[in-house]
């Protein structure tokens, strides 16, 4: 079965093992970033194209796009604590080998936690932050988080096939 439908959309996966719901957040992350991109673009174009006496385009989908990025940020903060507080110890646990990947993973982390910073101080007024400087800034962290998502997919997804998800009771 094909992993998305006729218009591009992520199919729904089947959830059963870790990896999979490592895939399926993934698959989510990598959609939020498409929209937002996309949403962000119309109201930077919309904003440029403004001449003349008359409002410029309605603060309403700056300012829903800030939201949207907001809680897309926070997603992905909270993937990426969980990983780092729980997934990463426990596969360390029992695949030492994966010390080094498990690192550089954390240390990307890092990184995109940098970049999204620095991208929310831009959103901080949408109505107004230079369209360049966003662009930049948004490509950048999108550039960095897919090729992380990729990176650790290669490395997890072999590794959490076998974690049944959800978990059992506690042995």
């Amino acid at each position: 079965m094909p992993t998305t439908t006729d218009t591009g959309t992520p199919r729904p996966r089947e959830v059963r093992t870790l990896a999979d719901k490592l895939l399926e957040v993934h698959d989510w992350l990598r959609e939020q970033l498409g929209h937002l991109r996309a949403e962000a673009a119309a109201h930077l174009d919309a904003r440029a194209a403004h001449r003349g006496p008359g409002a410029p385009p309605a603060p309403g989908l700056g300012l829903q796009i800030r939201q949207r990025c907001l809680e897309f940020c926070d997603a992905l903060t909270f993937h990426h604590t969980g990983e780092d507080e729980h997934v990463f110890p426990g596969v360390l646990e029992h695949h030492p080998d994966l010390r080094e990947p498990l690192a550089r993973l954390a240390a990307e982390h890092q990184e995109i936690a940098r970049l999204k910073a620095r991208l929310l101080a831009l959103l901080d007024d949408i109505t107004t932050t230079d369209p360049q400087e966003f662009r930049t800034e948004f490509d950048a962290l999108a550039g960095l988080l897919t090729a992380h998502l990729d990176h650790e997919e290669s490395w997890l997804v072999p590794v959490l096939a076998d974690v049944p998800f959800p978990p059992g009771p506690p042995s």
